[in-house]
């Protein structure tokens, strides 16, 4: 995973080295970017990946989700011990339910219920900043827990004291679902399997339909 993102990281850096050639012969700086009015930015964001990647070798092997991960931990940790663990997850279906809300009229005028999968896993940083890879078919999303690596660290030194399986029941699987009643498309949640640690969120009865 580390080996992929770095060789992601090297992959902005050329880019990044390629645009402050360009401004040295003259050319218009971000020349080679792919966001050229965000060149400082992304500058900023390999930064911020290397800084990462090399605090790993302090304590242990961190990745470039790490603090979101930390965040979600805290967040559920918070509502275990104060008893508000279905509280969080109506809370959250709730802050997301204007964005939701818009999906689910456009799937009730279109018929595409894989707009709903959409709307959850790709269309919105809140996953894809925490689950660094997804893999999507049509009517499934699936993905490895994110959680196992921290948590193997913060259960060490007691911060917390949570499992990814309890994890996935109280937190995953209750939050998908609810996404799906908001949208008007129920969602299914494979059983957790601690083998693969896998996470597979599936449209009910999927029936593609065709957008044109």
């Amino acid at each position: 995973m580390t080996l992929r993102i770095l060789k992601i990281a090297m992959v902005g850096t050329f880019a990044l080295t390629m645009s402050s050639a360009a401004f040295a012969e003259g050319r218009q700086v971000g020349q080679y970017s792919l966001f050229p009015e965000k060149t400082e930015e992304l500058g900023n964001i390999m930064q911020m990946v290397f800084k990462t990647l090399n605090h790993s070798s302090r304590s242990y092997e961190h990745e470039v989700n790490d603090a979101l991960v930390k965040m979600t931990l805290g967040h559920i940790q918070f509502a275990k011990d104060n008893d508000l663990l279905k509280e969080i997850v109506d809370d959250k279906g709730e802050t997301e339910r204007p964005m939701l809300a818009r999906v689910a009229k456009m799937i009730k005028q279109t018929g595409e219920k894989e707009l709903a999968l959409k709307a959850v896993f790709e269309q919105t940083t809140c996953h894809f900043q925490l689950v660094l890879e997804t893999e999507m078919q049509p009517g499934v999303r699936r993905f490895v827990s994110p959680f196992g690596h921290v948590l193997t660290q913060t259960v060490r030194m007691g911060q917390h004291d949570l499992t990814e399986e309890e994890i996935y029941n109280v937190w995953q699987k209750p939050l998908y679902e609810r996404y799906g009643e908001i949208l008007g498309v129920p969602l299914e949640v494979d059983p957790w399997d601690p083998e693969t640690r896998l996470i597979t969120v599936r449209i009910k009865d999927f029936e593609q339909v065709s957008m044109r």
